[in-house]
């Protein structure tokens, strides 16, 4: 019986997975590996674990280049020598250079900060190892993440602090573009992807609609029972003003997906 292992299940993707993975206990800081993954042949590998965001990763490069870059060039070679029927890598569509047309997986690849810079090498480091067999492999890039349970560093953070008593946050570049999905909804997604065998090399994980930043804080806030605080809302754009994927691939392959963003609500949680 061949099963689905998985990084980063306690991540706020990952921990979505709940029991439709099997985790991949081991520490991905460590160089070596260890202990090594017991993966069979036919098994599925997806693999989420980052270190993600551009500021956590410049706190310690050393060690997000360990577990971005070696962790996941390691398990991808565990993985192609245990003759895995696929692996997943979770990527970024930070990867991209700017553009103010829909982003395709062969749009330019320039990353906008270090983090993406070491999501992109792995992708390289990847493909090499699975060269002879790309059919098994397929990166997925990932589009903007967002709903209440995100970590406080990203923009979901930062709409909670719009609401907290104890906060004089504000909120910038609400005029930006982006292409939202709930960690849910991208983990049932990644579930899908790996069991689907048409879809393999680079694969964009988006809704293929944009939103600004100001409307989906507008329609979180107003889910649970706020407003939005104009206060501390802060026109603008950031040097990225448009980050918005094209998921043909994805659709053909998996038609009945469910890729719209439909947020939780903090008055009556639905994930």
């Amino acid at each position: 019986m061949t099963s689905i292992f998985a990084t980063g299940v306690s991540g706020t993707i990952g921990k979505h997975f709940k029991n439709q993975v099997l985790e991949i206990d081991c520490d991905l800081k460590n160089s070596k590996l260890s202990p090594i993954p017991i993966i069979k042949k036919g098994d599925f590998v997806l693999h989420a674990a980052a270190v993600v965001g551009p500021l956590n990763v410049a706190k310690d490069l050393t060690t997000s280049y360990n577990v971005n870059v070696r962790a996941s060039q390691m398990l991808a070679e565990i993985a192609r020598n245990s003759g895995v029927a696929k692996f997943i890598y979770v990527s970024t569509a930070h990867v991209y250079a700017r553009s103010d047309s829909l982003l395709t997986e062969t749009s330019l690849t320039v990353p906008s900060n270090v983090y993406a810079e070491q999501k992109l090498e792995a992708e390289k480091e990847i493909s090499l190892i699975f060269q002879d067999c790309l059919e098994k492999l397929c990166i997925v890039r990932v589009f903007s993440v967002l709903d209440w349970d995100v970590a406080e560093f990203t923009l979901g953070g930062g709409i909670k602090k719009l609401i907290s008593d104890d906060s004089d946050f504000k909120l910038n570049f609400v005029d930006d573009i982006r292409d939202f999905l709930t960690p849910y909804s991208i983990a049932n997604s990644l579930i899908s992807i790996t069991k689907e065998a048409l879809l393999t090399g680079i694969v964009n994980l988006s809704t293929g609609v944009g939103l600004t930043v100001k409307d989906a804080a507008k329609i979180m806030l107003e889910g649970s029972g706020y407003k939005l605080p104009a206060n501390r809302i802060i026109s603008g754009n950031s040097d990225y003003p448009h980050v918005v994927g094209d998921n043909s691939k994805l659709k053909a392959a998996l038609p009945d997906l469910n890729l719209k963003w439909s947020p939780s609500s903090l008055l009556n949680p639905n994930n």
